[in-house]
């Protein structure tokens, strides 16, 4: 029964992410093809813009293009339908809790931390995060390359690289989104375990979740070398191993690198923060040893 819990709790919280990101590379292409419609507009001669410095309404324009752009192609309303998803990770949270866990505890903390995480992913991909990390690069690169007198073919390569990728990765708006969407999740997930168990006695931590060619170093420790448990009065020590193996660059089996770990994890924040960055594990606090 729970390792049925986890598998249906992993795979949910997958799908809704990938739900999500699959969309990403046609929404790229179609703000891309968008911005290309306005530049295809300035002054230029013999393959080089003439126009000089982008000027403070150009640079207005720009931004509502790529703004516009983003809602009619679906992107906005799709984040919304993730966010409004979060709900059903608190219900499994509730579940997994009470199943694997073995704690017996009231759900509203679950749902508070639930609507932070709400307003927090919607800041993220809506808001000041979407602004920080895509439009502001996008500006920046045809700010730089018409006030020096660039070529638009030059102009055209580093937007095309930057907004849709290449055959090495993808496009910015799809990385961007896939390791925020994952965070958002995973430490929803695990700030609400951490609600619950912080004031209740804790035997150790079930870390659980497949292992790919790609998994971090420390991840694949966790899941396979302890077999997917790690006692609290050992948590500690795991966490300066991860760290320390970090630093040493330490590769496992010629394929799991040990890294990514964020900055200032703690035996204390371990649940939410698992293996690091972008990470799909889970970390399940439990009362009794499994």
């Amino acid at each position: 029964m729970a390792k049925s819990i986890i598998t249906q709790n992993d795979l949910f919280k997958e799908d809704i992410v990938n739900r999500l990101r699959d969309k990403m590379p046609l929404i790229e292409q179609r703000v891309l093809d968008d911005i290309f419609k306005i530049i295809d507009t300035y002054n230029s001669a013999g393959g080089l813009f003439t126009g000089g410095v982008l000027n403070a309404e150009q640079l207005i324009e720009l931004s509502n293009v790529i703004e516009q752009s983003l809602v009619r192609n679906g992107y906005v309303t799709d984040v919304r339908t993730f966010i409004s998803d979060f709900g059903k990770v608190t219900l499994n949270t509730a579940q997994i809790l009470d199943n694997v866990g073995g704690y017996s505890f009231n759900k509203l903390p679950l749902s508070s931390i639930e609507k932070k995480w709400q307003n927090a992913t919607a800041e993220s991909l809506l808001n000041s995060g979407i602004n920080e990390n895509f439009k502001r690069p996008i500006l920046k690169i045809l700010d730089e390359t018409i006030s020096y007198g660039g070529s638009i073919e030059s102009a055209k390569k580093s937007l095309t690289e930057f907004v849709v990728g290449g055959k090495d990765k993808s496009g910015k708006l799809h990385s961007y989104l896939t390791q925020t969407a994952r965070d958002s999740v995973g430490q929803l997930q695990g700030q609400q375990f951490q609600s619950i168990s912080a004031n209740i006695e804790t035997a150790g931590v079930r870390y659980v979740g497949g292992l790919l060619k790609d998994s971090r170093g420390q991840c694949t420790h966790w899941v396979r070398d302890l077999k997917g448990f790690i006692a609290w009065d050992k948590l500690d020590e795991e966490i300066r191993l991860a760290y320390k193996n970090e630093k040493l660059k330490k590769v496992d089996d010629g394929i799991h690198r040990w890294g990514g770990m964020i900055k200032g994890t703690t035996k204390e924040n371990f649940v939410v923060r698992r293996g690091g960055w972008n990470c799909t594990h889970t970390a399940i606090p439990v009362r009794k040893k499994p």
